[in-house]
């Protein structure tokens, strides 16, 4: 059975890898549906629109206060998504080479030896990982998890200085791999965990060979492969500095999101 999958733009527009995203999704027969807080200028024919105020209505966007990413906003939506649909998550940087037609209720895998990344996740509603991930919500004031050492007692300081640290001022990344990671080691339930040849076949390091004319094609990736994770801020970076923000014609990414 071919798996619907769902995934989160904050924006007004999409931009190549986005789109590239999406329709890789089409064009193997899923059912993509894109959430979103406002309109979006150019959602690709056939995605499926909704509100995202269903899923997570913070009544704001919830960005990381040194950084100002989004990112933040896009975990708890995210594990919201999982607690109220059948969806699998997918982020808009990942681009499906095959059919995700799993049988399991649990679906992400490892991105390098030691991390497990949530770029595409699915977790039952009855999951003991889904059900910590939710603790967390726009109001949380605490400190952050997973510190150990000096900078765990640097943020103990900060947090009773601030008589509760909201969670936009955390390190960034604190809802992200590393403790999805943990909780998954704590719970046992990392043993559904898919290899990194699943999703994660080629690492940050090597995103320009998403961006260079024939630098790369799904005849590349490893036979176990499902998708392919773009690492899309690296890839980003890449482009406005080699190209302009511009992917060039022959890349991957730019025949990914015009080729029919």
């Amino acid at each position: 059975m071919i798996r619907d999958v769902a995934s989160l733009w904050i924006g007004a527009r999409l931009g190549e890898i986005e789109l590239a995203s999406i329709r890789s999704f089409q064009r193997l027969g899923h059912s993509f549906t894109l959430y979103s807080y406002n309109p979006i200028e150019n959602v690709p024919r056939g995605t499926i629109q909704k509100d995202a105020r269903e899923v997570f209505d913070a009544g704001r966007i919830i960005r990381h206060k040194r950084t100002g990413s989004p990112a933040l906003h896009s975990d708890l939506f995210r594990y919201r998504l999982l607690e109220k649909t059948d969806y699998i998550w997918v982020d808009l940087d990942i681009i499906a080479l095959r059919t995700f037609d799993f049988t399991s209720d649990f679906v992400f895998g490892f991105q390098d030896d030691t991390l497990v990344d949530g770029a595409v996740l699915c977790l039952p509603s009855g999951s003991a990982v889904l059900k910590q991930l939710l603790r967390y919500d726009a109001d949380t004031r605490s400190v952050p998890p997973n510190l150990g050492g000096s900078k765990k007692v640097r943020y103990q300081i900060r947090n009773f200085m601030a008589g509760g640290l909201p969670i936009d001022r955390w390190p960034w990344g604190s809802l992200g791999p590393t403790l999805l990671t943990s909780i998954l080691q704590e719970t046992g339930e990392i043993e559904h965990a898919m290899p990194v040849s699943a999703f994660y076949s080629v690492s940050p390091d090597k995103v320009a060979v998403f961006a260079e004319p024939k630098g790369w094609d799904a005849s590349q990736a490893p036979p176990s492969a499902y998708a392919v994770h773009l690492w899309g801020k690296f890839l980003r970076d890449y482009v406005s500095k080699n190209h302009s923000n511009v992917f060039p014609k022959d890349s991957f990414v730019a025949r990914m999101a015009h080729e029919a």
